[in-house]
């Protein structure tokens, strides 16, 4: 019964994915006693099975999937991208962090925190991540982040400053 339960909770997941909006690669099904937690003793530590969105190890343990691919677009001498952890550029937040840089030398010139990120303390902190999903740059000059929440914003790159847009 209880591999009957986990096997439709996998088929309902897949279904999910199929419907969502944007490219999901495509997933093989894993086997049921992983995605159960009752995983047999041979198999490694690093299983994983989607649920919810989510990787979550053989252990039941949810991690956040990985960011979406955003290439990091030139303009006018200047490099833009998403920052992989805007921490390390001395901001308080992981994600929603547009990095530019010297497109020949590479310098940085500038980090924005493109929109805050608050964690819950209580919830795991990967999981409540918000990267962009895609940049591209309007006629006007203005830099368009979309997020993974769907949100757009638009980045005046000259002022440095940001408006979303409703």
């Amino acid at each position: 019964m209880m591999q009957v339960l986990a096997l439709l909770a996998c088929a309902a997941t897949l279904i999910a994915l199929t419907a969502c909006s944007e490219q999901v690669p495509p997933v093989s099904a894993p086997d049921a006693s992983v995605v159960a937690g009752t995983a047999p003793a041979s198999a490694a530590a690093s299983d994983t099975a989607i649920a919810g969105g989510r990787f979550v190890s053989s252990a039941g343990r949810p991690d956040r999937l990985p960011p979406p691919e955003v290439p990091p677009l030139v303009r006018e001498g200047v490099t833009y991208a998403q920052a992989e952890d805007g921490r390390k550029e001395g901001l308080a937040q992981v994600s929603g962090v547009l990095l530019a840089s010297d497109a020949i030398s590479g310098k940085l010139l500038w980090a924005l925190a493109v929109y805050p990120t608050e964690a819950d303390p209580k919830l795991e902190a990967d999981v409540q991540w918000v990267f962009f999903r895609s940049m591209a740059f309007d006629p006007d000059g203005r830099l368009r982040v979309v997020n993974e929440a769907g949100k757009t914003f638009l980045v005046d790159v000259k002022g440095r400053t940001v408006v979303p847009v409703h």
